[in-house]
């Protein structure tokens, strides 16, 4: 027997709870690449550390997203104030919309273990119905109702865990951009001081 023709096996020994079990796999796999490689946009995080006190003296030298930030924060500002009004702004575009939908993203890998667990309380019921059952198939519905609950539990945690997994790679990555918009902040609001208030 074939590695596919044993999976197949596999997946219709789950019950009817392994369709909406894929449905959520794909959209908490989709929903995370999608969150993890937007990071990439602008390329603000594959900006070196070293080169950011010279881009922030001369934000025309910044590479992609990083010089328009810059732009934006540093064009006609008259204060301190107002320049870290306009770092504000730059973070309220980027990091509310990016935490809703790692927000997003808890939720979903949460509901795939108690899915599986629905799946466990399904298959119990089946092995129960089996065992009161008096048509000479008692052992092979028990099977069935048993086999449906380990299977629905363990797809659930295989689909939780790599979730988790993403989750904290995301998170992570979340973490470092707004890390790198307060260092440009204060960069920025150092070179300002530095100037007697005017900014490049």
């Amino acid at each position: 027997m074939s590695l596919f023709q044993q999976s197949f096996e596999i997946w219709q020994s789950g019950g009817v709870l392994m369709l909406p079990l894929a449905a959520l796999a794909f959209v908490i796999y989709w929903t995370a690449l999608d969150l993890y490689y937007q990071f990439n946009n602008g390329r603000l995080l594959k900006a070196s550390p070293a080169a950011l006190p010279t881009w922030v003296e001369k934000p025309a030298k910044a590479d992609g997203g990083i010089r328009e930030i810059l732009e934006f924060c540093h064009t006609g500002t008259s204060s301190l104030d107002e320049l870290q009004n306009r770092f504000q702004e730059v973070q309220a575009a980027h990091l509310p919309r990016i935490d809703r939908r790692i927000h997003f993203l808890t939720i979903l890998v949460s509901a795939a273990p108690l899915m599986g667990l629905l799946g466990t309380v399904m298959g119990m019921l089946a092995t129960f119905d089996g065992l009161t059952s008096n048509i000479g198939r008692t052992i092979e519905l028990v099977a069935s109702g048993i086999s449906e609950a380990l299977i629905t539990t363990q797809t659930g945690l295989v689909i939780a865990i790599p979730g988790l997994v993403m989750i904290y790679l995301v998170q992570k990555r979340r973490n470092n951009l707004q890390m790198l918009f307060v260092r440009l902040e204060s960069l920025s609001m150092q070179a300002f001081e530095q100037r007697g208030g005017a900014v490049a």
